[in-house]
């Protein structure tokens, strides 16, 4: 008997598939018992198991993660290139970068073919913003190993040109009345994925404190591109559930709000450059 409360209380992997099989099937019964309104007394008995296989399988779930996670965490650790992407957070922010250039540059091309197709300036001053952000993040970090102190100050001095070049766009976008749109209801994916996408830069900024000059620059391009996001959401929430053309005047307070963010970050960064440069010397 001890030996089954003790398999019980550190369940095995079949044991948990077992009961997961189990929640599936006594879950759905109840379901469709609940829709048909049978009120028989195996009904009953059929909710209590139900019920019973599905705080076990909670319970399973909760004792085997963390045993499941430590022996994939043991396995990776195992692995050089893992092992170095989950104990450094610079080498592992440096490879975030990669997939993020990639998606730039794959966002570029989309619209640099829209542009042609549709001869549409719109989608080609989008195309250039992200080019931009892709340049900005290639030259740090192929300055990652040596003239990290001059990638860091170009990398600055380009937040000024992006920033006059948010500012064209601004006026583009309120002058002509255009906004970004997305189809149909995906716009709240697209909503979620810029409130993440901020959430995570600030968190991110806050732990590059300490960092070296590649790391800081990219978490600033990161923070940059995160805020160019909220205000194409912005734009396209507005323009799909505002009526008429009032919603302008908050696209142009956003858009007034990321340009002077864009233009902070390149004088902090230079007032930094000229603080780390100072203590260095």
């Amino acid at each position: 008997m001890k030996k089954i409360f003790e398999k019980f209380k550190n369940p095995p992997f079949w044991l948990a598939l077992i009961f997961y099989f189990l929640t599936i099937c006594l879950g759905s019964a109840s379901i469709i018992m609940a829709v048909l309104n049978i009120t028989e007394i195996y009904a009953y008995v059929i909710y209590g198991c139900a019920g019973t296989v599905l705080a076990y399988s909670v319970y399973t779930i909760v004792k085997i993660v963390p045993n499941f996670k430590r022996r994939a965490t043991d396995k990776l650790k195992s692995i050089p290139f893992t092992r170095k992407l989950l104990s450094e957070y610079g080498f592992r922010t440096l490879i975030t970068t990669v997939g993020t250039t990639a998606i730039n540059l794959a966002f570029a091309i989309f619209n640099i073919v829209l542009a042609i197709w549709r001869h549409s300036f719109w989608c080609g001053a989008i195309a250039t913003y992200h080019l931009i952000l892709m340049a900005m993040r290639g030259d740090t970090m192929l300055s990652r190993h040596k003239n990290k102190h001059a990638s860091f100050i170009r990398c600055a001095l380009a937040f000024f040109g992006l920033t006059f070049f948010l500012s064209i766009f601004l006026l583009m976008m309120i002058g002509n009345n255009i906004s970004f749109t997305y189809p149909g209801w995906t716009v709240f994916a697209f909503a979620a994925y810029a409130f993440f996408k901020i959430t995570m830069a600030i968190i991110s900024l806050i732990k590059t404190r300490k960092e070296n000059y590649t790391i800081k620059a990219i978490k600033y391009i990161g923070l940059a591109d995160a805020s160019f996001s909220i205000l194409s959401l912005q734009t396209a929430l507005l323009y799909q559930f505002s009526e008429g053309d009032d919603y302008m005047y908050f696209n142009a307070i956003t858009g007034a709000v990321v340009c002077a963010l864009t233009l902070a970050l390149g004088v902090f960064m230079l007032i930094q450059s000229r603080r780390k440069n100072g203590r260095q010397k």
